[in-house]
């Protein structure tokens, strides 16, 4: 089977970092590598299995690549993550039209809402209603139902008619089925102040209010825990531990202490960073809480939105109510009370539940076969790369390795610097065109008005 997945890179290829972050080959956040990653392995059934990937919110997703694709490709995957939202929410027309002119299956697997949990709104006041019924739709003459990630992206989709176990269902996020039925469980410490412990949010969090309670709690906690490391998500905040030229953001920040950060440029060497080094993972940010649970690393997430909060409580991941958050609350306090074995209950069931869904669109998995060692064809394929590891600040790099990042980056900085220079030429050009025709309109033609005698 040959298979077209949406993703912005390959998670069998081991890119060049500078390469993977300068060009964003992620889609704006690393956590959309994981669901992408689940899901390949989960597909990758034999040697005669294709998965090639293409970056929807790039590629030109016209009557002639459609063409292409019906030519060459038997099934459209198309795995989302908060894509219900405001902000972003024109890719799904673009993804509905594209669909509409395929011939062959297209699935959704994993889909969620975005919205604060304070957030209130009836649904008709969405922004996005029309579109998501849209592709809802198209997907659905192409597919026997979709899969979404929790309960209140079903509400939704429930609230704009459509029909629950009949056009969709609840699966869950497909990277917590990374390894099939099993879930590492979480290793047992003992909190203290040298442990190592594993932080995510954003850094423009600083600035907000609604967050300032779990900043202040993040400013105490950075200092009594002096071997936290802080692990980026977002490409923007990657950019700036990886080059020095991008830092001033950073620094200016009074949270984050810009040594200590960390990213990573593929699932791998996340989830065996966190499996070797850390203690304990805390944060706000959905794939960094669930790549430290695939790690075997207790971890706990503060969710602030629904897509966040649906995903927790769906797959039993630890949670604390930000809300509950004081100016005496510590670190310890949200650990002590945290059941880590909780993900563990009910997730072979769920599993089971993924499958079968899998099963009604039609795919083929590894699940259905036996494989020598017990290692997928995906496994071993991992296992012939030379993944990148851990990506470490700028500053507290060696001068080598600050050398070989300016080294790598520099070409790729100067292309996209003439590509845009030349898309700008060609867009001057047109405005000029534009122009003209403008004012060859303002001028009447001669004897277009008779005067009446």
């Amino acid at each position: 089977m040959r298979i077209l997945m949406r993703g912005a890179t390959d998670p069998l290829y081991a890119m060049d970092p500078a390469k993977f972050i300068i060009e964003n080959h992620t889609g704006g956040n690393i956590g959309n590598m994981t669901f992408t990653h689940s899901i390949a392995k989960s597909l990758l059934t034999d040697s005669e299995t294709v998965i090639d990937y293409v970056n929807t919110a790039k590629q030109n997703l016209d009557r002639y690549y459609a063409d292409y694709v019906n030519d060459n490709y038997d099934y459209f995957i198309i795995p989302l993550a908060n894509a219900f939202k405001v902000k972003g929410h024109e890719e799904l027309t673009k993804l509905a039209v594209f669909v509409k002119m395929l011939k062959i299956p297209c699935a959704i697997i994993g889909v969620s809402i975005q919205q604060m949990l304070s957030d209130t709104k009836f649904v008709d006041s969405y922004k996005y209603n029309d579109e998501v019924k849209e592709l809802i739709g198209a997907v659905l003459s192409k597919s026997p139902m979709i899969g979404v990630r929790g309960e209140m992206t079903a509400d939704y989709l429930g609230d704009l008619g459509f029909k629950a176990e009949k056009d969709y269902t609840v699966i869950g996020c497909p990277s917590m089925y990374t390894f099939g039925n099993t879930i590492p469980e979480a290793k047992s410490i003992k909190l203290c102040e040298s442990s190592v412990v594993s932080f995510n949010s954003k850094v423009e969090y600083e600035n907000r209010e609604v967050y300032k309670p779990f900043v202040e709690f993040s400013k105490r906690n950075m200092e009594a825990f002096p071997n936290m490391v802080y692990v980026q998500q977002q490409i923007d905040d990657i950019r700036m531990i990886y080059l020095d030229r991008y830092k001033r953001k950073l620094r200016e920040n009074k949270v984050y202490d810009i040594s200590k950060a960390v990213s990573f440029v593929d699932v791998p060497s996340w989830i065996n960073y966190l499996k070797e080094n850390v203690d304990f993972s805390i944060g706000t940010r959905t794939y960094g809480t669930i790549t430290a649970v695939l790690a075997g690393v207790p971890a706990v997430t503060i969710p602030f939105d629904k897509r966040i909060f649906e995903i927790t409580k769906y797959h039993n991941i630890p949670v604390f109510d930000a809300d509950k958050i004081t100016d005496k609350t510590t670190l310890y306090d949200i650990f002590e009370q945290a059941d880590f074995t909780s993900v563990q209950k009910g997730h072979r069931e769920r599993f089971e539940h993924y499958l079968g869904f899998l099963h009604k669109l039609g795919l083929d998995t590894v699940y259905d076969h036996n494989y020598e060692d017990g290692k997928t064809p995906y496994e071993l394929k991992i296992a012939e790369q030379n993944f990148s590891g851990v990506i470490k600040a700028y500053d507290v790099c060696d001068e080598a390795e600050q050398f070989k990042r300016y080294r790598d980056a520099f070409p790729i900085v100067k292309k996209i610097q003439a590509d845009e220079r030349k898309r700008a030429e060609k867009l001057s050009e047109e405005i000029e065109e534009l122009k003209a025709e403008i004012d060859e309109l303002k001028v009447p033609k001669k004897g277009l008005f008779k005067k009446n005698k």
